[in-house]
C-alpha cells in the first residue's frame, strides 16, 4: 500500500542515483552502467510468493506473465514499463502491477523489450507487437488492456498505432501514465516546467532518446507517437503530474484529441512528479484506483 511523503520519495530516487541519470550525456552513460551491473528483471520473491507467475521467451526475451492464484477477472493486461528506453523493469512496477492483480483479478504480462544502447527501437517494436499478437491470440480484444508509464507509454500508444496500421484488433483501452510522446524534446513549454521537475531533465533524455532512435527520424511516430494517428485507437486514459517535464507534451495530445472528436480522459495531478501512481506514495491511491476502475470496465 502506498504510504510515504512524495518528499521521501524523491529522496530517495535522488539516492538511488534515478535523478542523477539525466543531467547529462555522460550522466546517463556512467548510470546506466552502473544499473546494468546490479539490475534483476526478475519479479521479487513476495510477488512470486502471491502470485501464479510464469516466464517463456520469444526471441530470446523474457516474457513475464503475473496471474491471481484464485480466480481471474478474465482480463488481460499488457504492460510496457519504463525507464527512458535504457533502463529495464524495476520493483516499483511489479509491486504496482501486483496492486492492479490484487484490486481486479487481471492477469498481467509484461515483455522485458531489449533497450538501449545495447539495442533500439529497430529490435524492441517487432519483439513488443510478437509478444501481443501472442497475447491477443488468447483474448477477445474487449478482454485486453494496453498499459505502459514513460517511455513505455509512448511505446504503448506506439504500438497500438502499429495495431491500427496493420489492421489488427485494438485493445479495449489504452492507459497511459507520465507518457513521453515526443522524444525530440522540442516544445518551447518543457523549459517553463523544468525548474519545477525533481526528477527528469532535458540533456539525458536526449541522449536516451539518440541511442534509442540509432540513427532513425525522431519526429516519425514509431519513437514519438504524437505524431502517429489517434483516430481507430482504443479508449484512451492519460495520467500526468504538473511537476513533470513531460506535461507540455501531454497536454498538446489532450488538444490535439480534443480538436480530432477523439475520446480521451485526462487525468492531470496538480503537484505530482513523473510517473507518482506506479511509486510507492499516498496520491497513488487515486490514480491506482481509477486505472482498476478502467481495467474492471467501470471508467469510460
Amino acid at each position: 500500500m502506498p504510504n510515504l511523503p512524495l518528499f521521501l520519495v524523491i529522496l530517495l530516487l535522488r539516492l538511488a542515483g534515478r535523478t542523477r541519470k539525466f543531467r547529462s550525456a555522460e550522466d546517463l552513460h556512467r548510470e546506466v552502467a552502473k544499473e546494468r551491473r546490479v539490475h534483476n528483471p526478475v519479479p521479487p520473491a513476495d510477488i512470486a510468493r502471491r502470485f501464479a507467475v510464469t516466464h517463456r521467451e520469444i526471441h530470446g526475451r523474457s516474457v513475464y506473465t503475473l496471474a491471481p492464484r484464485g480466480a481471474s477477472s478474465g482480463v488481460y493486461v499488457f504492460y510496457l514499463h519504463g525507464g527512458a528506453y535504457v533502463s529495464g523493469i524495476t520493483p516499483f512496477h511489479w509491486r504496482f502491477l501486483a496492486r492492479l492483480i490484487e484490486d481486479t483479478g487481471c492477469t498481467v504480462t509484461a515483455p522485458l523489450y531489449p533497450l538501449a544502447p545495447e539495442a533500439s527501437h529497430r529490435d524492441a517494436h517487432p519483439f513488443a507487437l510478437e509478444a501481443y499478437r501472442q497475447l491477443a491470440a488468447q483474448a477477445p480484444p474487449d478482454k485486453l488492456i494496453l498499459m505502459g508509464d514513460s517511455s513505455g507509454g509512448g511505446f504503448a500508444l506506439a504500438l497500438a498505432q502499429t495495431l491500427l496500421e496493420q489492421g489488427l484488433p485494438q485493445p479495449r483501452n489504452i492507459v497511459l501514465i507520465s507518457p513521453w510522446l515526443d522524444i525530440t524534446a522540442k516544445n518551447p513549454d518543457i523549459a517553463k516546467v523544468q525548474p519545477h521537475d525533481p526528477w527528469l531533465r532535458v540533456p539525458g533524455a536526449l541522449e536516451a532518446a539518440r541511442l534509442w532512435a540509432a540513427g532513425a527520424d525522431p519526429n516519425d511516430p514509431k519513437l514519438s507517437p504524437i505524431n502517429g494517428p489517434l483516430k481507430g485507437l482504443g479508449h484512451l486514459t492519460l495520467f500526468i503530474g504538473t511537476r513533470d517535464i513531460l506535461l507540455p507534451d501531454c497536454r498538446k495530445l489532450r488538444d490535439r484529441a480534443k480538436a480530432e472528436g477523439v475520446p480521451l480522459c485526462y487525468v492531470e495531478a496538480p503537484g505530482m512528479i513523473h510517473v507518482w501512481p506506479i511509486l510507492p506514495v499516498r496520491e497513488a491511491n487515486a490514480a491506482i484506483r481509477q486505472i482498476a476502475g478502467i481495467v474492471k470496465g467501470n471508467c469510460d
